[in-house]
């Protein structure tokens, strides 16, 4: 709980949403390298960002979806409360849809057509079971599970090869693509 604790002081040292999210790179990046995730949807649906932070990566995404004609619900949750109750102002509208909740042990009373999780949420060692836990448990039947990794500029660090990992433990990726200019982020999503 300490690293959660000083992950949201990180965050919230700042008032501008972008960095609140953890991001230090500007809006034109940003949208640059988080909205390829729009790429895995097939149409409208509820879409769960398991560690959401303070909602903006949300936001953004029910915005970009809009202007290519699909809606989105937002969903959030997210191991730090404070982190929450920002995501639950910057959305009034979807308060209630935004919880405190680790994403590995979550159990939800109903499940979503869209869920996006993070290849770092876990251990890599624990992966595997991670992905295999949210199909059966979060992704709705038919629906897609997105899992995105992010590298770094400044470190020189490249993103993890998601899908190629996904497909080393036997899973069928049904798409993948980047984000960014060199590639800096990826994504793969999995059809439950």
């Amino acid at each position: 709980m300490a690293r959660a604790a000083s992950l949201q002081d990180s965050y919230l040292r700042s008032s501008d949403p972008i960095e609140q999210s953890g991001f230090g790179g500007g809006r034109e990046r940003w949208r640059m390298e988080r909205s390829p995730i729009l790429e895995a949807l097939e149409g409208d649906g509820d879409f769960l960002d398991i560690g959401c932070a303070n909602g903006h990566l949300l936001e953004c995404l029910v915005d970009w979806a809009a202007e290519r004609g699909i809606n989105l619900i937002p969903h959030g949750i997210d191991i730090g409360g404070r982190l929450i109750k920002v995501a639950r102002t910057r959305m009034p509208r979807f308060a209630p849809n935004f919880q405190v909740a680790n994403g590995w042990d979550w159990r939800p009373d109903r499940r979503f057509r869209y869920v996006y999780t993070l290849s770092d949420c876990v251990p890599a060692q624990n992966l595997r079971e991670y992905v295999e836990r949210l199909l059966i448990r979060i992704v709705e039947p038919s629906g897609r599970l997105i899992i995105g990794a992010y590298g770094s500029r400044s470190r020189g660090q490249p993103p993890l090869p998601v899908a190629d990992v996904l497909q080393s433990f036997g899973l069928p990726v049904a798409g993948r693509t980047t984000g960014g200019e060199p590639p800096i982020t990826e994504f793969a999503w999995l059809g439950n």
